[in-house]
């Protein structure tokens, strides 16, 4: 089934600075669920949960790119609030780091600010160390974007 789908499609011409809002949903949806799948690979789990982490890719109602939720153990992409595949794809790297973190019992602790808290800057500091090897493995992955 998945072979069937990326033989079925268009190639395209996709960059990191590409705009989220010229891409089709199926294109955006593809591009945040592989991104996705490279985290769980190559950054791993948190093993401290009973359960595996879940994902969803969807339309976002407020602004937000993505979040994070540590009851359920789920991320949650909101696409068409990202800028650009850059930031589609940074935004799965950034939930997919809280989803390691210790978020339901250190993250509240923290006194300062959002911008400021440690999880929120190590979040931040994947985005830009893994942005590069990911964008790498959904180019060589998807058939459908031409390089």
């Amino acid at each position: 089934m998945k072979k069937l789908l990326v033989s079925t499609l268009q190639r395209l011409m996709i960059y990191l600075n590409t705009k989220i809002e010229s891409l089709e949903r199926k294109h955006a949806v593809a591009l945040a669920n592989m991104a996705l799948r490279w985290c769980r690979k190559h950054m791993g789990t948190n093993n401290r949960k009973k359960y595996q982490p879940i994902w969803s890719v969807r339309i976002g109602w407020d602004s937000d790119c993505g979040e994070y939720d540590a009851t359920d153990n789920e991320v949650h992409i909101y696409y068409n609030n990202c800028y650009d595949v850059r930031e589609l794809i940074g935004t799965c790297i950034h939930e997919w780091t809280h989803q390691l973190q210790p978020i339901l019992t250190k993250y509240d602790k923290y006194p300062g600010s959002y911008s400021r808290n440690p999880y929120e800057r190590q979040a931040r500091r994947n985005e830009d160390k893994y942005l590069r090897p990911c964008w790498s493995h959904i180019k060589q992955k998807a058939k459908w974007i031409t390089q």
